[in-house]
């Protein structure tokens, strides 16, 4: 054989070589830039899905608090007005003072105090206005009208405090509730 066919194919198969070392060079470098790439991008991700839960929580913790403030502010005249129905008003309850009570709840059911009322606590506003319309109907007595709805009325409202309940009842705090439901919200995400 010729050298200088050689000698071309020495240089080809060099090249040829060559060539081929430098594509698989590229190609594990560039596999490599992708997973660096792809674990950078999964790290960003978890970031910003713990921002995302950060947010929430911090979210969560102002309506809360604006709720609670709402709640101070507007309970106290509920509470003084529930007064009415104590053991120690008995004498003093009369139609008139039963028409006002009901016509008081219905304000605070559907006013300010409603707002930030939990659903059940709102709707035992209602429960106790049908019950004093009972009354004022003689369809049920004073007696059954202090027993029901008044007393759910009082513990609803101490759990929307977050008070305690009375010794006789079996309930979660607020709090226990919303950190509950908190952290399903937070695992339905993962």
């Amino acid at each position: 054989m010729d050298t200088t066919v050689q000698i071309a194919l020495i240089g080809a198969i060099f090249t040829f070589f060559a060539g081929l070392i430098a594509a698989l060079v590229n190609f594990f470098h560039e596999r490599s830039e992708k997973e660096k790439w792809q674990r950078t991008l999964e790290i960003e991700e978890r970031r910003i899905k713990h921002e995302e839960h950060k947010w929430v929580l911090e979210l969560n913790n102002q309506r809360e608090l604006e709720l609670h403030k709402m709640r101070l502010r507007t309970y106290p005249e509920i509470f003084t007005g529930l007064e009415l129905l104590s053991h120690y008003h008995w004498n003093g309850i009369n139609e008139t003072t039963i028409t006002a009570l009901a016509t008081n709840l219905n304000k605070w059911g559907y006013g300010e105090a409603g707002l930030c009322m939990l659903p059940d606590t709102r709707e035992a506003i209602f429960a106790l206005r049908d019950y004093l319309e009972k009354y004022l109907r003689k369809e049920i007595n004073l007696e059954e009208l202090m027993r029901g709805p008044r007393t759910d009325l009082i513990e609803l409202m101490r759990r929307d405090l977050n008070h305690n309940w009375s010794a006789w009842r079996q309930f979660k705090t607020l709090t226990d509730d919303n950190l509950d439901e908190m952290k399903k919200i937070l695992s339905d995400k993962k």
